[in-house]
């Protein structure tokens, strides 16, 4: 069993995932006036689980997407469980298209998780227009996703160098 199959290992990056979602969860809701210039700030909680769920599958479990996203979801006053519903389909998807996505650079995942998130978007507003909820307007529901998009690599980039969260491959997916 290698360092990164470990289950001390897996379990400690559990809980430090957990632990960063409740720290930019808790930043969110400070009232610190950052949207306040115009552009929405990004989905970090988004971007950082599928991040880590690129990188590691086994680090981020559907339970713990499930309870982090839809603390969010009642904290940032969304429609309970709509947002949480849309984050598990992506993440799952793209947990089994993982193992695929292990062989291409970079660019094919920062694609992936770009066409995830305006997919998302889409589905949500779609979503909110069946149930008669009146969406954010168009343009800042993607500009939103642009600026989630964008915030994608240096997320990936501090999970890999201050982390030490690196992608692992077909045959440690294995193992775990």
């Amino acid at each position: 069993m290698n360092a990164l199959t470990s289950p001390r290992h897996v379990w400690s990056y559990r809980g430090l995932f957990l632990v960063l979602c409740l720290l930019v969860i808790s930043f969110k809701i400070l009232p610190l006036g950052l949207d306040d210039y115009g552009v929405p700030g990004p989905d970090l909680l988004l971007a950082l689980t599928l991040a880590w769920l690129l990188r590691q599958p086994a680090v981020v479990p559907i339970g713990s997407i499930l309870v982090v996203f839809l603390l969010a979801d009642f904290l940032f006053q969304r429609p309970p469980g709509l947002w949480t519903l849309l984050v598990i389909v992506v993440s799952e998807s793209l947990r089994r298209r993982r193992l695929t996505m292990t062989e291409f650079p970079f660019l094919v995942e920062w694609s992936a998780f770009a066409g995830a998130v305006f997919t998302m978007i889409i589905l949500n507003r779609l979503a909110l227009w069946l149930l008669m909820v009146d969406p954010p307007s168009l343009g800042l529901s993607l500009a939103h996703g642009i600026v989630t998009a964008a915030i994608y690599p240096p997320v990936v980039a501090v999970s890999i160098f201050l982390f030490g969260l690196r992608k692992i491959g077909p045959a440690e997916a294995e193992a775990l």
